[in-house]
């Protein structure tokens, strides 16, 4: 019988070493599976971690996004001179847009007054609603002055300035009065700070864009060089369309911008009958040309009619 060696001249391991090596890895083995599992265990915690801060980040913005919905007024006011319908949808969770209204028609008021805003604060997320809430409640404020239209965003300018220089930010708005609707000879007013400029469906079909145009809100440009009014006569069965940006900056599939061109051909194609019936027309057209695409842009619409 022939005895192992121990060690060869020609360099082979003897047993007792090869043996040593295999319990060498073997140990190496057993501390690389208890690392991986401690490793496992610490990952499944920070996963648990991280699907908590999801949940909470959700319930956080979706709580969010209803207490910026509860800033708006209703969609609908119950006007009796005027018919008015609005929509706004955040690109995310929470926005920037804004749309609100003041009526001042009663019986003791000789020539009624109503006032339409569309608001489209920069940015997107947390800080756009922050500032969305900021510019809604000094608009609102505003209204208590009794400034004309160039004279309340001149104001409205002045008073965003300590809230937007921080982040840089602004706040588009354009701002329609309609005067006069109980009587014969209807006025709209109206004054922009950087937003999309009213348009005007006529009764007769033809479709009008008051070319207003201003700095948006928020940088001091308007408060020194000033914005101006411009008034338009209106007529029984006229229809006025206010939008965000969002509307005209959509994009479809290839991505081309839905633009001025398209939206006025939607207005001049959409129904007269209620502010409503043209507010659900616009929104298909928008669908239908994005299609699956989402949203690049918070979308506000506000629909008048006369």
């Amino acid at each position: 019988m022939t005895t192992p060696e121990r060690s060869g001249a020609d360099g082979r391991e003897s047993i007792e070493e090869l043996e040593a090596r295999l319990r060498v890895t073997e140990e190496a083995l057993r501390l690389a599976t208890a690392r991986g599992e401690s490793l496992e265990r610490e990952l499944a915690k920070i996963k648990d971690r991280h699907r908590l801060a999801t949940d909470r980040l959700r319930a956080d913005l979706a709580l969010a996004r209803e207490i910026q919905k509860s800033l708006l007024p209703e969609p609908s006011p119950q006007w009796d001179g005027l018919k008015l319908r609005c929509f706004s949808k955040p690109a995310l969770e929470i926005g920037g847009d804004f749309y609100t209204y003041r009526g001042t028609a009663n019986a003791r008021v000789l020539l009624s007054k109503y006032v339409i805003a569309v608001g489209d604060v920069s940015g997107k997320g947390v800080s756009a609603a922050l500032l969305m809430a900021t510019a809604l409640s000094k608009f609102d404020a505003s209204l208590s002055l009794k400034l004309g239209a160039a004279d309340l965003l001149a104001h409205l300018d002045r008073a965003l300035l300590p809230y937007t220089k921080p982040r840089r930010q602004s706040c588009a708005l354009c701002y329609v009065e309609v005067v006069g609707v109980n009587t014969r000879n209807p006025i709209l007013r109206t004054a922009n700070a950087g937003c999309i400029p009213p348009w005007i469906k006529h009764a007769d079909g033809s479709v009008e864009w008051i070319d207003s145009c201003g700095p948006p809100l928020g940088h001091g440009l308007g408060a020194r060089s000033g914005y101006r009014e411009i008034a338009r006569p209106l007529a029984m069965g006229d229809v006025i369309v206010l939008t965000s940006d969002g509307v005209v900056e959509a994009r479809d599939g290839a991505d081309e911008l839905f633009g001025f061109e398209r939206l006025e051909d939607a207005i001049a194609a959409g129904p007269s009958s209620s502010p409503e019936a043209m507010l659900d027309h616009l929104k298909v057209e928008l669908a239908d040309f994005a299609g699956a695409r989402p949203p690049h842009d918070d979308v506000t619409i506000a629909v008048v009619g006369i």
